[in-house]
């Protein structure tokens, strides 16, 4: 599953302070958070779903994070 999220991420070093946090939470997924991108776009690819999650982490650490869109590939054989 992928999921794209609208953060207020704004900085590196913003990142930097949950990037720990994420990759722990994320264990097994890909993710990556689009600075350059004016809606600062985490994208999240996981075999599980973590949107809650995801969303409580930046939540708790002050951050806005809005579910923009979901979609589900399945695996290629």
């Amino acid at each position: 599953m992928i999921s794209i999220f609208r953060t207020n991420i704004q900085s590196g070093v913003e990142l930097s302070k949950i990037a720990k946090h994420l990759n722990n939470l994320l264990s097994g997924a890909t993710w990556s958070v689009d600075l350059g991108d004016s809606d600062k776009i985490l994208r999240i690819d996981s075999s599980i779903d973590k949107i809650g999650d995801a969303v409580s982490l930046l939540t708790k650490f002050g951050y806005d994070c809005e579910n923009l869109q979901n979609f589900y590939a399945p695996p290629v054989w």
